[in-house]
């Protein structure tokens, strides 16, 4: 006679998978796409720095070839940026899945739980979850972070080179002074908000199901 199939267990346990195999494709192309981005930039720079020491003697063709290539890499940036804060966020989101699922297959055997070493809302273990709520500067060393930096530094030299081509050179280094804390300031809040965003959301549905919060 064939045993009963354990239906919520088996469903429980095709939810894990699923999640791992999503959190394992958010974190490839997160990689991939700052990989790919820090080429880019690479690239461009040193092209720059080729047409610079070695450019048309006229340089008349010169800077509107590094202006287009700072262009080209800051949409870029801005484009990655975007995504890699919305990768980001869903690899948060996966994480909090995950455990709730963990926490549900560590009550169903308590007499494992002491060897459950992953977080679970029961018990955060060593590998306590990264919390939503965290310093500034956390999101500052990350790979969006990371973009954000890039970025407000090529806006910081866009805004100097447009002031030095109109005004005296102390005008153009108060402008990228400005600029650059500025853009970054701008990039973290959008990480911060989308990250609160976030931490509201798990919460309201960790409330809504009776379960403990992990933010």
């Amino acid at each position: 006679m064939a045993q009963d199939t354990d239906v919520p267990l088996t469903i429980a346990l095709a939810e894990y998978e699923h999640l791992r195999e999503l959190s394992r494709a958010v974190h490839d192309q997160s990689a991939a796409r700052f990989t790919f981005f820090l080429a880019v930039a690479s690239a461009a720079t040193a092209v720059s720095a080729g047409l610079i020491t070695t450019g048309s003697p006229d340089g008349r063709v010169r800077p509107a070839v590094l202006a287009g290539l700072g262009v080209l890499v800051l949409l870029l940036g801005i484009s990655v940026f975007a995504r890699q804060v919305e990768l980001n966020d869903r690899g948060r989101r996966y994480a909090v899945a995950a455990t709730v699922l963990r926490t549900y297959l560590a009550r169903r055997a308590p007499d494992l739980t002491a060897y459950v070493m992953m977080p679970t809302l029961d018990d955060h273990g060593p590998f306590a979850p990264e919390p939503f709520r965290r310093h500034w500067f956390r999101d500052l060393v990350s790979q969006a972070g990371m973009i954000a930096l890039l970025n407000s530094v090529l806006l910081g030299l866009a805004a100097a080179l447009a002031a030095l081509a109109a005004g005296p050179p102390w005008l153009a280094v108060t402008l990228a002074a400005l600029v650059v804390p500025g853009s970054v300031a701008a990039h973290l809040r959008v990480i911060r908000r989308r990250i609160a965003r976030s931490a509201d959301r798990v919460g309201t549905v960790l409330a809504d199901r009776c379960l403990a919060s992990t933010t």
